[in-house]
């Protein structure tokens, strides 16, 4: 029986998704040659072509099933691997986050975490963002997820960030064109408060807090009700509200930079076992949508 090794798996789904064999060589820490072995010896073990010859990287189609089915292998691999080892890993990670996001992908990343990491507790606490940023420049988390204007501070690795397009969030069209708008949001310190009071101002467009609170359930019920419109970041926009970039009344309002902060030099394995669960729901929310225009 012919058996594939997982180095090979892994270099070959890794020069995929990067887009070349330097990119991949990089991250693995090998040579574009040892690299390039690998490969043929994965396509000599296989009997077969996995990258069109002559292409930029196209996939045969016996290198598309292997790539679908060698990202399922790797994954059962990993899991196996951090499962074994996961139960001698433990500690408390305190976590500050945003109630959208943590909305959004958290539940999921925690379930995730706990399947292979039970002995991990994650003490999780959500407010705006710039009171989260605040708390951790006091040492009250260990780890915390905030939203800036794009282009704020650099972060401390690439996967720590991902830029968001603010969205307008409407659900009665006919709200968002009165002569004086409506506006549901969280309290002051909110980035998306901010940012809708400076684009409307800029645009010379009158406007109203009508309802404020502190709950993104609160916020999403007053506009589903039609008290008013809101800002979010277009990854977690619900589904059954309208998202618009702008309208004939509402003017573009930029986007936000959605990092991730932590103390390099005070990581412990279980605070990095959580950011790396934090970074892969990031990276696995929804691409930031087309959104309606005018």
């Amino acid at each position: 029986m012919t058996n594939i090794p997982i180095d090979f798996l892994r270099t070959f789904v890794t020069i995929k998704d990067l887009g070349g064999f330097t990119h991949a060589g990089e991250l693995l820490g090998r040579s574009q040659p040892a690299i390039s072995l690998q490969i043929k010896k994965l396509e000599s073990t296989l009997g077969t072509n996995i990258f069109s010859r002559g292409s930029n990287l196209e996939l045969t189609e016996d290198g598309e099933y292997l790539y679908e089915a060698a990202q399922q292998i790797l994954q059962i691999n990993d899991q196996v691997v951090a499962r074994i080892k996961g139960e001698n890993v433990s500690g408390r990670v305190r976590l500050g986050i945003p109630n959208d996001f943590e909305l959004a992908f958290l539940p999921r990343a925690l379930r995730e975490l706990s399947n292979i990491y039970p002995n991990i507790t994650v003490e999780v606490d959500s407010d705006v963002s710039k009171s989260i940023h605040q708390r951790f420049q006091r040492n009250y988390y260990d780890v915390c997820l905030v939203m800036e204007p794009e282009g704020g501070a650099a972060p401390l690795d690439e996967q720590d960030q991902r830029v968001d397009q603010l969205a307008w969030v409407v659900n009665d069209p006919s709200v968002a064109e009165a002569d004086i708008v409506p506006l549901v949001t969280y309290p002051q310190g909110c980035i998306y408060r901010a940012m809708m009071e400076t684009a409307l101002e800029e645009a010379g467009v009158p406007y109203r807090i009508a309802y404020t609170s502190p709950s993104l359930l609160g916020i999403m019920s007053a506009v589903e009700e039609g008290l008013g419109v809101t800002a979010l970041a277009a990854s977690v926009v619900p589904a059954n509200v309208r998202a618009h970039e702008q309208t004939e009344v509402l003017p573009p309002l930029g986007a936000v930079s959605v990092s991730l902060y932590y103390r390099q030099n005070e990581l412990n394995v279980a605070t990095q076992q959580v950011l790396d669960f934090l970074r892969s729901g990031l990276a696995e929310l929804s691409p930031v949508p087309a959104l309606g225009g005018r």
